[in-house]
């Protein structure tokens, strides 16, 4: 994976949107549901927000970062759809 040169603004703000998205996550959206959508919901913000994060923590280029956030959201999403099946 090519890493672009460190921009500490940037890859802070990435790290830190990451890690405020994680902790909104646990206190704002409830963990149990009767229905497999709030788990498909919460799957894919965990997947976005983790892989956000990553993208500060990596250096990816802002385009990578895009697909992989988009690719691991959706990742997640499904796999917490499949655990409930």
């Amino acid at each position: 994976m090519e890493k672009q040169p460190r921009d500490l603004r940037r890859d802070g703000a990435l790290v830190l949107v990451g890690l405020v998205g994680l902790v909104a996550l646990r206190v704002l959206v409830p963990a149990d549901s009767v229905t497999g959508v709030s788990e498909f919901v919460r799957g894919a913000l965990l997947g976005g927000f983790v892989s956000v994060m990553a993208a500060g923590v990596f250096r990816v280029p802002d385009r990578r970062a895009a697909r992989l956030v988009a690719v691991v959201a959706v990742g997640v999403a499904l796999g917490a759809v499949a655990v409930l099946l």
